[in-house]
């Protein structure tokens, strides 16, 4: 068969150096757990005891019916002794009585035990009525004072009794000197309590910042699952860390094997989501039965009744739905190749051996000696969770670098493209603008300097030429062609700098004239769309209505006033002559000013006063229609 395999997959050198981590990491952990659980040389270890199967609180004699020899370990369930309780003797002989502090260290034991030592209690593991407490996961170290062992027999009692729905168990037995026997106990612990707790601890981390990354990004449903497995992982694992279970047996078995069938329905879901499978008669199904079985848990009265069903039916439905994600997951590797497939089945790898093994120590099937080990296989789940989300978080930071990238490039070509297509706009619009103001130029001459220069040709063409009106048009067209040029100065919206500019224009008339001419142009506001056009119209009116009070006034005070309103400014000409007679208010000159004002938007008001005329322009501060 011919796997091929695309960018980002695992290559075969990888996988083997993968699987040859894993497997150093297994190892690697086997041995140290057989170190710390191998007690020193100096121990004197009881590997021989006598077993009396009988309910009591007080110490039974030696001499009394029904002590039988057995060995340890010794296995209840293996060797079918009734009930939950009995009692253990061992004796030892001491040729010289210690003269330091000792210690009883007992490393397997199921559930209780309550320790005496030449008659004296040194030790107990927890409560002896129902709910029994329990110690099945934990060893259990007692000290034995100097004064409670003499020289010759020294005999030792314990009295062991098991929770409901387990049976009796006691390991190997040590006594020691404390200084040798208690570092072995203390690495015992670490490994099969504080490291358990530590395992724990880290499940509900995990889950908590799994919940609240899914919370935030709810699409991202791997998360979820992930979150909800943890959080069943860590309520199973309270079974080996509680020892005074607060609620009755029965509820706190429910929830125990509750917790490993719903974990193995967990895995699908997890594993469906991570390999994209869309098996929803598969979860159906899976779902459907184990609710069925968690109603069976939950309603079975006999207490009996209710251990056999869950270990002989619950828990191997539950190996059996973990046997599917075992395969499905190795399958769906090997097609594709993919990291994180592999990665997860590496992980998830320790899950089923180990789980296989508490199943057959709970029934019988192997030694109880090593106790249960599911719950050191979270770690490499842990981490190879960790280790995937490290790749999909650097496989985002890549592809989100890769987006950047590409995306400046687009932004920088198609900055290039509108950069070009603005200098061909601008282009376009200033060829538009020069079109539109030749135009303009050309309307405004042929309004202005054409119409005189036409009147003073069709004059020399006349028999009739009179020097001075040919004299005083070709002045008029000069006039204007002064005014067209001032008008293309740049004057930034201000209109006393264009009264400057015609001041300066119609100056030598005014003084030839013989009129007083007042100016009082204040300081007005700038008018944005002031542009040449509108100032020519502007200087042309102003020009035409000086000119006219030159011409036909007979004043002598001419006066030129700005001023401001809310929204305008205002040019006003005032003279004290004789005023417009009425046969010229209809006048040719008037309908010019008229209309120049109507085409610059500008108010134009010409009206008799009590000393004359006045000529008043209201030009807009924004635009709009004139007023």
């Amino acid at each position: 068969m011919v796997v091929e395999r695309q960018a980002g997959q695992l290559p075969y050198a990888a996988t083997f150096l993968a699987l040859t981590v894993v497997v150093i990491i297994v190892l690697a952990g086997v041995t140290y757990y057989r170190y710390a659980a191998t007690p020193p040389e100096e121990a004197i270890v009881f590997s021989d005891a006598s077993f009396f199967p009988v309910k009591s609180v007080r110490l039974p004699a030696v001499d009394t019916p029904g002590w039988k020899p057995v060995s340890l370990p010794h296995d209840w369930q293996k060797s079918g002794e009734p009930g939950r309780e009995g009692w253990y003797t061992m004796e030892i002989d001491f040729k010289v009585p210690p003269n330091r502090l000792w210690g009883m260290y007992i490393p397997r034991v199921t559930s209780n035990v309550l320790a005496y030592v030449n008659g004296e209690v040194v030790g107990r593991g927890g409560r002896f009525r129902d709910p029994v407490a329990r110690n099945g996961n934990r060893p259990l170290y007692f000290s034995i004072p100097n004064s409670f062992l003499v020289k010759g027999s020294n005999r030792v009692f314990l009295r062991v009794k098991a929770a409901e729905g387990k049976a009796g168990y006691l390991g190997p037995v040590y006594l020691g000197p404390d200084e040798s026997l208690r570092p072995v106990f203390q690495r015992f612990y670490k490994i099969r309590v504080n490291v358990v707790e530590i395992i724990t601890a880290s499940l509900v981390l995990v889950a908590v910042l799994m919940l609240g990354l899914w919370s935030v990004r709810r699409r991202d449903s791997l998360a979820f699952w992930f979150a909800l497995i943890c959080l069943a992982w860590a309520v199973h694992n309270l079974n080996l860390l509680v020892v005074e279970v607060p609620v009755s047996t029965r509820v706190w078995e429910c929830v125990r094997y509750l917790s490993v069938g719903w974990f193995a329905v967990l895995l699908v879901f997890f594993m469906n989501c991570m390999l994209g499978l869309h098996e929803k008669r598969v979860e159906y199904t899976i779902t459907s039965v184990m609710l069925t079985g968690s109603i069976a848990l939950c309603v079975i009265e006999d207490t009996d009744t209710f251990f056999s069903f869950a270990n002989h039916y619950w828990l191997p439905l539950a190996l059996l739905i973990g046997s599917y994600t075992a395969v499905r997951i190795p399958y769906a590797w090997w097609k594709s190749w993919n990291i994180e497939y592999f990665i997860a089945m590496c992980a998830g790898f320790p899950i089923l051996p180990v789980t296989l093994h508490d199943w057959m120590q709970l029934n019988g099937y192997i030694s109880r000696e090593h106790g249960m080990l599911m719950q050191y296989s979270a770690v490499t789940v842990l981490l190879g969770f960790t280790i995937i989300l490290l790749i999909r978080y650097s496989r985002a930071l890549n592809e989100s670098e890769e987006w950047m990238h590409t995306l400046e490039a687009r932004v920088e070509e198609k900055g290039k493209e509108l950069e070009l297509n603005y200098q061909r706009l601008r282009k376009l619009e200033q060829d538009k603008v020069l079109g539109s103001e030749r135009e303009r130029i050309m309307r405004d001459m042929h309004d202005g300097v054409g119409g005189h220069l036409v009147s003073a040709l069709a004059m020399t063409e006349s028999k009739s030429l009179e020097p001075e009106t040919f004299r005083e048009l070709l002045g008029s067209a000069l006039m204007d062609l002064r005014l067209m040029i001032d008008s293309l100065d740049q004057t930034e919206g201000d209109l006393t700098a264009v009264l400057g500019m015609l001041r300066a224009r119609l100056q030598p008339a005014l003084e030839e004239s013989g009129i007083s001419v007042r100016w009082e142009v204040r300081d007005i506001p700038v008018i944005p769309d002031l542009g040449p056009s509108r100032v020519l119209q502007i200087m042309r009116i102003l020009q035409e209505a000086i000119t006219n009070v030159i011409k036909h006034s007979r004043a002598d005070i001419l006066s030129v006033e700005t001023g401001e309103t809310a929204d305008s400014v205002f040019i006003e000409i005032r003279d004290d002559g004789v005023g417009i007679p009425e046969i010229n208010k209809e006048g040719r000159g008037l309908r010019n000013m008229q209309y120049r004002a109507s085409r610059a938007g500008i108010g134009f008001v010409i009206r008799n006063t009590e000393r004359g005329t006045s000529v008043k322009l209201d030009v807009p501060l924004k635009p709009g229609n004139p007023q």
